[in-house]
């Protein structure tokens, strides 16, 4: 009965409801297809999109190891001939188990070219400003590499480091010496324009230890004059004779004393 009326709507009206369901039916498919297309050509924009942005991420990160690496080379040792001399001089005249306690800059030198351990390797966190390369001024992407890629110190060992060297009392210097069984102390004759990142390491109070000069418009070429007060650092790096450590060598440029 359906669909002999279905027929004679179709015979008067030429439309079909059969018909009509497959046609919008057919509508929908290729309307779903079109969308689909348009769909997967913007997936696959999109995932061209991202892998170029992961390329140019991973390229970036290539050339910043490169540089960063090559701020960790040798080369600057190597340049310094007297620096060069005291490292060579450790090689040649210590116990190879002996340690060396020195500032951080110099552990590349005492360990690769003096083949002698050292108490500490690099600088801590808390005193990363103080490093040179991080804090670049015209690069701070330099802070991005450190922050990946620099073997950070413990903030302990380096206070203790910069304990000894702003000890005022020998005896006080040589027990943290001792508790890393250091038999050498190596500093260089401008150290003390490390003076303030050797405090700072310390956790001390700058103005303790130097009194800062009036008219500082033309800079400050040399710093004992404003110096407070004596101390293990400013006695070594001054290259003189202290009571309970012995010279063992200084090249004017190097000096090293042992610790007896």
């Amino acid at each position: 009965m359906i669909v002999q009326l279905a027929e004679i709507i179709e015979h008067w009206t030429g439309w079909c409801p059969r018909k009509q369901k497959v046609q919008k039916a057919s509508e929908i498919d290729f309307l779903s297809e079109e969308t689909s297309m348009k769909t997967q050509k913007s997936m696959r924009s999109r995932t061209k999109g991202i892998a170029a942005i992961i390329l140019v991420f991973v390229a970036a990160l290539a050339g910043m190891r490169l540089e960063f690496d090559s701020m960790q080379s040798l080369d600057w040792f190597m340049s310094d001939p007297k620096a060069v001399e005291g490292y060579q001089w450790l090689a040649n005249n210590t116990e190879r188990d002996v340690a060396v306690l020195a500032w951080w800059d110099y552990a590349d030198g005492i360990e690769k070219i003096g083949h002698r351990r050292v108490v500490i390797n690099e600088a801590s966190r808390k005193i990363k400003n103080t490093v040179a390369g991080y804090a670049e001024p015209g690069k701070p992407w330099h802070k991005i590499e450190y922050a990946l890629w620099y073997p950070f110190e413990s903030d302990e060992k380096v206070r203790d480091v910069a304990g000894f060297f702003i000890s005022e009392n020998v005896t006080s210097a040589k027990e943290i010496a001792r508790k890393y069984g250091a038999n050498y102390v190596l500093v260089m004759s401008e150290d003390l324009g490390k003076y303030f990142s050797v405090v700072m390491a310390a956790g001390g109070n700058f103005s303790d230890y130097m009194r800062m000069p009036t008219n500082r418009s033309s800079g400050i070429s040399d710093i004992r004059p404003y110096l407070k007060k004596e101390t293990v650092f400013t006695r070594m790096v001054n290259g003189d004779n202290i009571e309970g450590v012995s010279k063992a060598f200084d090249n004017d440029r190097m000096r090293i004393y042992k610790l007896i």
